[in-house]
C-alpha cells in the first residue's frame, strides 16, 4: 500500500500532524461533541439504559434465548440482541412493549433487519418486522 502523508488535526489552532482527521488529543473531544449532538437530536437512546428496558431485555433473552430469523431458516444461533419488531421512533410505549420484541443474533440485527427498516424509511413506507435475507449473516 503506498504511503500517505500525515495533515494537519482539523481543530482550529491545533498543528499536529496526524493519519485522521483528528490528532489523538482532540479525536477524543470530537467523538464527545459527536455524541452529544446524537443524544439531543434522539433522547430516547437513554431509555437503552434505564431498569425498565434491562429487565424486559432480560426476560426476552432468557424466553428466545435464540435467534428468531435464523431459527426460521432451521439455523441454531445464539441471539445476543434484543430488538423492536416495530421500531418506536420514540414511542414511549412501543419502546417499553415487551410484546414489541424479538431476540436476534447480531448479524441478523445489524444487517438484514436494519437494511430493510432504513429502505423502508426511506421510501416513506411501513417498515417490516424482519426480513428473510442474509440470516445468520451468510
Amino acid at each position: 500500500m503506498p504511503w500517505k502523508p500525515k495533515k494537519p488535526c482539523a481543530r482550529p489552532g491545533c498543528g499536529r500532524l496526524t493519519d485522521g482527521r483528528f490528532c489523538d488529543a482532540h479525536a477524543a473531544e470530537d467523538r464527545q461533541r459527536h455524541d452529544r449532538a446524537r443524544q439531543d437530536a434522539q433522547p430516547w437512546r437513554g431509555w437503552y439504559k434505564v431498569k425498565s428496558w434491562l429487565d424486559i431485555r432480560a426476560w426476552r433473552l432468557s424466553v428466545e434465548p435464540l435467534c428468531r430469523m435464523c431459527s426460521e431458516h432451521g439455523l441454531t444461533v445464539a441471539a445476543t440482541v434484543v430488538d423492536h419488531v416495530k421500531p418506536h421512533r420514540g414511542d414511549r410505549a412501543l419502546f417499553f412493549n415487551r410484546e414489541n420484541t424479538q431476540s436476534l443474533c447480531k448479524p441478523c440485527h445489524d444487517g438484514p433487519k436494519q437494511a430493510a427498516e432504513r429502505a423502508a424509511a426511506r421510501a416513506g413506507q411501513p417498515v417490516p418486522g424482519r426480513s428473510a435475507r442474509g440470516v445468520g449473516g451468510v
